[in-house]
C-alpha cells in the first residue's frame, strides 16, 4: 500500500533521537529547523557534527524511559538491537518512530526535501531508496529555484486580500495559470517589479503592485 504523505508542526513538540552519527545529526538538524524540541539520546556523535543548542544531550546508550513525552522518535544508531529496542518501546507508548537501518520496522519514513521559503517539495520512496529520493530532489531544485518563494508569497497576498476567492479552487488555479503564462517567474527571477505589476494590473485591475501586497524582491535572488 502507498504511505499518505503528511506535514507535521513540531513547533516546541519534544522528539527524542537516538543516535549521534551523521544520520542521527542530521535528524537533530532537520527538527531544531522545524521548531521542535530536541532530546538526543548518544553516547557520543559524530566528528563534525556539534550539537546545535538548545539540544538536551543525554550522553549514554538509549535506556527505557528515555521517549517518555515524545511526539516523535527517530533510532538512528548503528547498532541493530539499538535501533530495535527503540521501535518497541515508542510502538508500546504509541509514538510515531522513524527507523534509520529498517524502515518497516517504524511507521513513517522522511522525504527528501526542497525548500524554498515556506514552499516545500516532498520526494519519497517510502525508505526503499533515500540516495534516490535526494538525487530527483537536487535534479528538482534546477527547475524549482528560489523565486518560487516569492511566487508563493505572491498568491498568498492575492488569497489573503481576497481577489482570489479564498474557496474557490477552479478559480484559483484558474489565476495562478494565467499569472504563469504572463511569465511571472521569469519576471521574478529578473526582479523585474514593474513587469510583475503590470502583469498583476492586467489581471486584477489599477492599485494592485508588489508594494500594495506588501512583497519586496529579496536579495538573495540577485
Amino acid at each position: 500500500m502507498s504511505d499518505y504523505p503528511i506535514l507535521l508542526n513540531l513547533e516546541d513538540r519534544l522528539c527524542v533521537v537516538v543516535g549521534g552519527g551523521a544520520v542521527g545529526m542530521r535528524k537533530v538538524r532537520g527538527l531544531i529547523g522545524a521548531g521542535a524540541r530536541v532530546r538526543l539520546v548518544a553516547p557520543d556523535q559524530s566528528e563534525g557534527h556539534p550539537i546545535e543548542e538548545g539540544v538536551e544531550l543525554i550522553r549514554r546508550p538509549f535506556r527505557s524511559g528515555d521517549l517518555e513525552g515524545a511526539a516523535l522518535a527517530f533510532a538512528a544508531t548503528d547498532d541493530r538491537q539499538t535501533n530495535a529496542a527503540v521501535a518497541a518501546e515508542a510502538r508500546r507508548k504509541g509514538i510515531p518512530v522513524n527507523v534509520a537501518d529498517v524502515p518497516a520496522e517504524g511507521n513513517f519514513t522522511l522525504p527528501a526535501l526542497l525548500r524554498r521559503g515556506d514552499l516545500t517539495v516532498a520526494v519519497s520512496t517510502a525508505g526503499r531508496s533515500p540516495a534516490l529520493a535526494a538525487l530527483l530532489r537536487d535534479t528538482l531544485a534546477g527547475s524549482v529555484g528560489p523565486e518560487w518563494a516569492t511566487m508563493l508569497e505572491i498568491a498568498a497576498a492575492l488569497r489573503r486580500k481576497r481577489l482570489t476567492g479564498k474557496d474557490a479552487d477552479d478559480y484559483n488555479l484558474v489565476i495562478l495559470r494565467r499569472l504563469m503564462d504572463g511569465n511571472l517567474p521569469e519576471l521574478v527571477t529578473r526582479q523585474d517589479a514593474a513587469g510583475v505589476n503590470r502583469l498583476l494590473t492586467s489581471l486584477f485591475g489599477e492599485g494592485v503592485s508588489l508594494a500594495e501586497l506588501g512583497i519586496h524582491f529579496s536579495k538573495e535572488m540577485t
